[in-house]
């Protein structure tokens, strides 16, 4: 009988034995896409994301996730399980938010699975999508009444609107003559708006007018960038109210001379619409100044009237 060599019977022994499982892993690709729609979008848009998920290895991957690092676990349908070549759609949806700003907003879904033998099998797949965006702020003003006088109160009104699509935060209001104006609200969310008032009392000073001034609003966008606008000028014409007057006023504003006549006794009462203060008041220097010029005719035409005296004198002497 013919002896068997030991290394021949060892590698016959070698091919009669099952082959493990153990050592065997998926070849090809267990994957996933994704695609966005639209691929542009502002706040408050809906993006509906669309995720394939696709098995072309050689073997079944079970325990299928879907994760989106934007939106969460994605539902698949109850389908945790693909075969050799099969493929799993899915969709979601998601609404974006002031924070997604300024943009793009970029998203990260992970597909995950484990092969026959436990092994665990992942992929990933990025969309972006383009954030557009408009900021705008309009403030309008009004002023009641459109025409007053020294002593007199004008109200201001101011109307501040968000027309843009994102909130308005941080806003002041300013007025280049009243100074700053009270706001009851600091935020204002798209289509909103808000009014604050402010009282002005005209002042001698103002005359003759008109008063025109104007407001400007302030405030940030989400991303901190800074927004203002400026609106268009209020005027408020001017007239003299005597009721509303002292007579020192009223005397000042006639162009009556007179030294120290603002603190001058009397004078700071209320005047009389009646009074003849202002008319008279110049009288008395107007009159001294003719009185002067009639003085000094009158000594011009006296001392002519000497110097021919003695002229004729002196042609009488002389004959």
């Amino acid at each position: 009988m013919k002896k068997w060599s030991m290394p021949l019977v060892i590698a016959v022994v070698a091919l009669l034995m099952p082959v493990s499982t153990a050592n065997v892993s998926a070849q090809g690709e267990f994957s996933i896409s994704k695609s966005a729609d639209p691929t542009s979008a502002t706040v408050g848009d809906n993006i509906t994301y669309t995720y394939t998920v696709s098995n072309s290895s050689n073997v079944t991957v079970d325990n299928i996730s879907l994760v989106d690092d934007k939106i969460g676990t994605i539902d698949l349908g109850g389908q945790t399980s693909l075969s050799i070549g099969e493929n799993i759609t899915a969709t979601a949806t998601y609404t974006v938010a002031e924070t997604d700003l300024p943009g793009p907003l970029v998203n990260t879904a992970t597909i995950s699975g484990t092969d026959p033998d436990g092994n665990p099998i992942t992929d990933n797949v990025t969309a972006s999508v383009e954030l557009a965006y408009a900021p705008s702020i309009q403030v309008t003003k009004t002023a009641n009444p459109t025409s007053a006088s020294p002593g007199e109160n004008i109200t201001y009104t101011y109307t501040i609107t968000n027309n843009g699509n994102i909130t308005i935060d941080n806003l002041s209001l300013q007025d280049n003559k009243l100074g700053a104006i009270s706001l009851s609200d600091i935020t204002l969310a798209p289509g909103e708006n808000i009014t604050a008032t402010a009282t002005y009392t005209v002042t001698i000073s103002d005359l003759p007018g008109p008063i025109i001034n104007t407001a400007t609003v302030m405030g940030t966008d989400p991303t901190g960038e800074s927004i203002s606008l400026t609106s268009d000028p209020a005027s408020v014409s001017l007239y003299i109210n005597k009721r509303l007057l002292t007579k020192a006023e009223i005397l000042k504003l006639s162009g009556v001379p007179g030294k120290g006549i603002e603190k001058a006794p009397g004078l700071q009462k209320l005047f009389n619409p009646k009074s003849q203060a202002a008319e008279h008041a110049g009288k008395k220097d107007k009159d001294k100044e003719e009185e002067q010029l009639q003085i000094r005719q009158m000594t011009e035409n006296q001392g002519a009237a000497k110097g021919q005296l003695k002229i004729e004198q002196k042609v009488k002497n002389q004959r």
